[in-house]
């Protein structure tokens, strides 16, 4: 498994580059431009990753220049939204992103053709009723046993239909954050 980081910052400090070639065989650099550095990340299975959220801060703090990050799912294919979502790093507040913040962002910022990209890529992943369901699961507060009794179905059966769209998205709508990137996505 593997996934790509993406780094934003106007006209890349070298050191910056050489930072990352550092880190080890599993995170390599795989191109740099003008404002975008383009790493890959095999480091899945490693009991002790590195923590690229960090980098973000040690690049602020080492090199007194602003960043923005966005991190990639974990995935064995590649990430249909990656250069898309590299494409808008520019309109984002300094930071470290996931899919879940970038979600959340171009809802509100009202970026339509993402916005429409990241729903097809949702429909692609899941079947009608399994979105129909993580929607009302997340309607009803993320109580599963609400959300079941409303949706006439058997606990563990909404239960499947969630894990299937954790697993097919990389977003998990158990979570706050997740759940609000997946509302406001379908609901604004």
């Amino acid at each position: 498994m593997k996934r790509r980081v993406y780094l934003y910052q106007k006209d890349i400090n070298h050191e910056i580059s050489e930072l990352f070639n550092n880190l080890g065989e599993n995170i390599i650099v795989e191109s740099i431009g003008n404002d975008v550095m383009t790493i890959l990340d095999s480091d899945y299975y490693n009991p002790e990753p590195i923590d690229l959220v960090s980098f973000q801060e040690l690049i602020q703090d080492d090199f007194g220049r602003e960043v923005s990050i966005f991190i990639e799912p974990y995935l064995d294919e590649e990430f249909s939204l990656g250069k898309d979502i590299r494409d808008i790093l520019y309109l984002l507040p300094f930071g470290v992103y996931f899919f879940e913040d970038v979600i959340t962002y171009v809802v509100l910022k009202n970026i339509l053709d993402l916005k429409q990209k990241i729903k097809r890529y949702i429909s692609e992943k899941n079947n009608e009723d399994v979105i129909y369901t993580v929607r009302e699961f997340i309607e009803n507060n993320m109580n599963s046993s609400l959300s079941a009794k409303k949706l006439y179905m058997h606990r563990n059966t909404l239960n499947y239909r969630i894990e299937n769209f954790i697993d097919a998205t990389n977003i998990n709508v158990k979570t706050f954050k997740g759940a609000n990137a997946i509302y406001m996505l379908y609901k604004y």
